[in-house]
């Protein structure tokens, strides 16, 4: 049977972890899932895409709470409940597409708590993406996934960025029980800035090829 394996990228905004996973991606012909866990959430819940947009990856509930529901069908049913509509909701079924995922093959998940989700499979690799804040706001400037950034300072674009840490840090924190960015959290922690895309991407996959292939 084939052997399957799991990338799960944590990352800071602007570090260059989606490119280091599509690099990634490219050399062992592995899907990459970033986004695209959203739209296939809502297709297998039935629920509106803009549902999980607003709610990726938000801190809207309390640090080290866990989340409450047990099961798909639970959290579909209590999706309908605005009282209990909230990220616990979408934390549950994004999470169950994501162990669908990796049960069907190999899988590389960029953010999501992937390496919380995929605790308790075998054959993962749980890395952190991390640059330095010079070079967080030069790619940043340079793409237009974050908008028009023309009008904001080096140093508003910074808070801009570190508020966007922080938000990630306690998703991160609050599902997982575990520190965002921290290197025990972590197999790898790598910085692209030292190390660039192809560098990272080197030793990630020199590190799958001794340990889990």
């Amino acid at each position: 049977m084939e052997k399957h394996i799991h990338i799960n990228i944590g990352r800071q905004i602007g570090a260059g972890g989606l490119d280091v996973a599509r690099e990634l991606g490219k050399r062992f012909g592995i899907k990459v899932y970033d986004k695209e866990l959203l739209t296939l959430a809502a297709k297998e819940s039935g629920l509106d895409h803009s549902v999980f947009a607003q709610e990726d990856e938000k801190d809207n509930l309390p640090l080290n709470t866990g989340f409450s529901f047990s099961s798909f069908a639970e959290a579909i049913s209590n999706a309908f409940r605005p009282s209990v509509y909230n990220s616990n909701t979408i934390f549950t079924i994004q999470s169950e597409v994501i162990r669908r995922l990796a049960k069907e093959g190999s899988t590389i998940f960029v953010g999501r708590c992937a390496d919380y989700v995929l605790r308790d499979f075998e054959g993962c690799i749980n890395v952190f993406i991390t640059s330095s804040m010079e070079d967080r706001i030069k790619r940043i400037r340079s793409i237009n996934k974050y908008g028009d950034t023309t009008g904001l300072s080096d140093e508003k674009l910074a808070d801009l960025l570190q508020k966007g840490d922080r938000k990630r840090a306690s998703y991160y924190g609050g599902y997982s029980f575990k520190t965002w960015g921290a290197a025990e959290s972590y197999d790898l922690c790598l910085n692209t800035s030292l190390l660039g895309i192809d560098g990272c991407a080197d030793i990630i996959e020199e590190t799958i090829k001794r340990h889990l292939l």
